[in-house]
């Protein structure tokens, strides 16, 4: 299905249109609806039942022996883990030095099907399980599904017995098989580790087979015109009873009202098949999409975090007047271009935008990280004041995308191929699969504006492990990919550009030159529309200062592409320290010790790295969008650097969220200018060689002094906005106060205090 008129073209700016995210409105419903298979149970009052069914389950993690049935009705699991999900069986090993489990993973849990719902249509939609996931009902395989990073949808009407238990089995597996991602630094946590619901709708209903959507794509032009009228155009793909489709009555209408978020109707409209009812269309199979057009004079814009405004958009389905099904989405007008020579502009405006990187685990839970966890996530991200986040290196949430459109935050969502394909048929057709499904699941986010297609696919000129093959032929394959990707993209949604990650400059790789050409060809000849770089200047290779005029010859040579930055930084462990002088930096990469992949990552050479590439950054206005990796440290088994096994340091937050390094108030010093602070750095350096040190301050106020044991060292150097330096401070052997202070708009002072410096013996 298109679900996107066609009269909406790309621009050469590659606007994109606002969108809209939106939710199922759930109210309670009686236990006799729900029976004891919830934690929570929800009801639409418009009769479509959503019912949570993540709690009492069973997990086993091994594979089923010939002998056993795991599926079957009457296999005793009492001897099985007692789980609720999301749940993965990788948190401990999926974040240590040895090698983590990938294999089979068993669930299974009793379900009670009330009679009440015998003509009703019965969906379980996974939000999402990794890797590939076979369902069984009542000891039947009824779905499997393979791409472990979204929702998807089993229609389980014709397998359950009504008014009795079911037995619902899954088996998940994490290996790497023939499918997106085969590689990548980071761990593939297995399991179930998102939410799983029972859907209950009328036999005719709004689809929720439609790729595991909402089933509601609310589309309106990106351009100027919608500040004074709105013009919003509906798809609404709905699954018809052959009752109703054969109906002599105009018993079924859909209809859909745009609201205010105080709740004020602003327009409506009865949406209908080719501009005719239901008795007078032609409807193919069971399936009709229902189209409408609506106006919405004067909007109140969706202006990123400034002023993050959301309307809902309900669609309602009835029959007889009767209200059978409804879905309600967020949305949030707005409209955007992407400049090479300007950059982001949001609504008419230059919008620079500058953030992080996420991924989705957390030390303790793996990525089986409930929402309630998660938030602190977001609250960490509007301390440092980002805008924008790239959701690497696979499709997150919809609690993600929902906050991010609470919060105001422009989103890069991305597809999960990375380092490699295999040659098959299979592999492209799930990758094409996996990018499918995250337009359409995610197609009315107002926060996110660009489909990402890649990172560092064949990054250093190989793209498929296969060796047999040449580079010549692997490149070919790839583009071939590549361009079947973008193509898809602008065919399910033109309004929004779609971009890339490209492996950043190697000085020590001869043929980086020849790889970086042709990734970025791409965008010229495979429909590629935006390029942004993955830049360890400093870390991997070169000096960081290099990384000035690689960008300025990038845009010097590309000056039709808008450019940017996907990944850049290095990784730290708050608790090694050291002081960065010239005889570090030289030794950086040329000493084991000194290694990016060693054991020593000093929290200060991360502080180095960052406030040089932002000095680099902040001077080029025309990078269409810059991106830290990472916000958070994340698990990468196998790993061992920097005596953190199994965790890639790079995240300005521990893996645990209670330590925020130096790094994160660099960020927020620049980018926080409502929450004023002072922040010496190097806080846990304790135990220090020399008596006479460098002292730093991170702030987002114009000046800070500094005091050391009574000793007034005046106002310190500004070395570049937001950091503040004195090169010689004396400090006692121990017993030392140093206390950083700086003067707020309203005249009282902000301070910060570190008592634990000595001088080590």
């Amino acid at each position: 299905m298109s679900i996107l008129s066609t009269n909406f073209k790309k621009s050469a700016l590659f606007m994109v249109v606002l969108l809209f995210l939106g939710s199922l409105v759930i109210p309670s419903v009686s236990a006799d609806q729900g029976g004891k298979n919830n934690k929570k149970v929800g009801v639409v009052n418009t009769g479509r039942i959503v019912e949570n069914i993540d709690e009492d389950w069973t997990f086993y993690k091994g594979v089923q022996s010939a002998d056993e049935n795991f599926s079957a009705t009457n296999f005793n699991d009492s001897s099985w883990q007692q789980i609720s999900l999301p749940h993965t069986w990788n948190a401990e090993d999926g974040i240590d030095i040895g090698e983590y489990y990938q294999g089979d993973g068993w669930y299974r849990k009793e379900l009670t099907i009330p009679n009440s719902y015998k003509d009703k249509e019965l969906f379980l939609q996974f939000e999402a399980a990794n890797k590939e996931a076979e369902v069984f009902v009542n000891g039947k395989s009824v779905h499997t599904n393979i791409g472990g990073y979204l929702a998807f949808t089993v229609d389980i009407s014709d397998h359950v017995k009504y008014g009795q238990k079911n037995i619902v089995a899954v088996r998940v597996n994490n290996e790497v098989k023939d499918s997106a991602p085969l590689s990548g630094d980071f761990t593939f946590f297995g399991g179930i580790y998102r939410s799983i619901n029972l859907i209950v709708t009328d036999k005719t209903h709004i689809e929720v087979e439609d790729d595991s959507s909402r089933g509601v794509y609310v589309t309106i032009p990106n351009n100027k015109s919608i500040e004074k009228k709105a013009e919003v155009n509906l798809t609404v793909p709905v699954k018809v009873s052959s009752d109703d489709a054969n109906s002599k009555s105009n018993s079924i209408e859909v209809r859909a009202e745009i609201k205010s978020a105080e709740g004020k109707v602003r327009s409506r409209t009865e949406l209908k098949i080719d501009g005719k009812k239901l008795k007078s269309a032609e409807v193919s199979g069971d399936s009709a999409e229902f189209t409408g057009k609506m106006k919405v004079n004067n909007p109140h814009l969706w202006n990123g975090t400034k002023d993050p405004y959301q309307y809902t958009v309900e669609v309602t389905v009835t029959r007889k007047g009767k209200v059978i099904d409804q879905v309600n989405e967020k949305v949030g007008f707005r409209y955007f271009s992407v400049d090479p020579d300007k950059g982001f502009i949001l609504n008419g405006a230059s919008y620079p935008l500058h953030g992080v990187n996420i991924h989705q685990d957390r030390k303790g839970y793996g990525n089986a990280v409930p929402d309630e966890v998660r938030a602190e996530d977001f609250e960490l991200i509007k301390e440092i004041g980002a805008n924008t986040l790239r959701v690497a290196h696979y499709p997150h949430s919809q609690y993600v995308y929902d906050k991010a459109d609470e919060m105001g935050l422009v989103v890069w969502a991305e597809i999960p191929l990375v380092n490699f394909m295999t040659l098959t048929e299979e592999f492209s057709n799930n990758a094409e699969k996996q990018l499918t499904e995250m337009i359409k699941q995610n197609y009315n986010h107002p926060s996110i504006v660009t489909w990402g297609l890649q990172n560092e696919f064949g990054g250093r000129g190989y793209y498929t492990p296969d060796n047999s093959v040449s580079r010549e032929e692997q490149y070919a394959a790839a583009t071939e990919l590549i361009k079947r990707l973008a193509t898809t993209a602008e065919e399910l949604d033109p309004n929004r550009p779609t971009t890339h990650a490209i492996q950043g400059n190697s000085s020590r790789d001869p043929q980086y030159k020849d790889i970086l050409d042709r990734h970025i060809a791409w965008n010229e000849n495979a429909g590629i529309d935006i390029a942004s770089f993955n830049t360890y200047f400093g870390w991997y290779y070169n000096k960081a200062g290099d990384l000035a005029q690689y960008l300025d010859t990038l845009h010097e040579e590309n000056p039709n592409v808008p450019l940017g930055i996907s990944e850049y930084g290095g990784g730290a462990n708050p608790y090694q320290h050291d002081v960065i002088d010239e005889d570090f930096i030289n030794k950086w990469n040329t000493v084991n010790e000194f290694s990016s992949r060693g054991p020593f990552q000093p929290e200060e050479y991360q502080n180095y790295l960052h406030e040089s590439a932002w000095s680099i950054i902040s001077e080029r206005p025309w990078l269409w969008a810059t991106h830290v990796w990472n916000m958070f440290d994340f698990g990468v088994s196998g790993k061992n650097e920097a005596s953190t096994p199994g965790i890639n340091t790079k995240g300005l937050v521990s893996h645990d969220r209670q330590t925020k390094k130096d790094a994160f108030y660099f960020y927020k010093a620049q980018w926080n200018k409502e929450d004023q602070f002072v922040h010496i750095t190097s806080k846990r350096f304790s135990e220090r060689e020399d008596s006479t040190t460098p002292v730093k301050v991170y702030s987002n106020l114009e000046e800070v002094t500094l005091t050391v044991n009574g000793i007034d060292y005046g106002k310190g150097t500004v070395q570049q906005p937001g950091v503040f330096v004195w090169d010689s401070v004396e400090l006692n052997e121990s017993g030392n106060e140093v206390i950083a202070t700086a003067e707020k708009e309203d005249g009282t002072n902000v301070t910060d205090t570190v008592t634990t410096w000595e001088i080590s013996e």
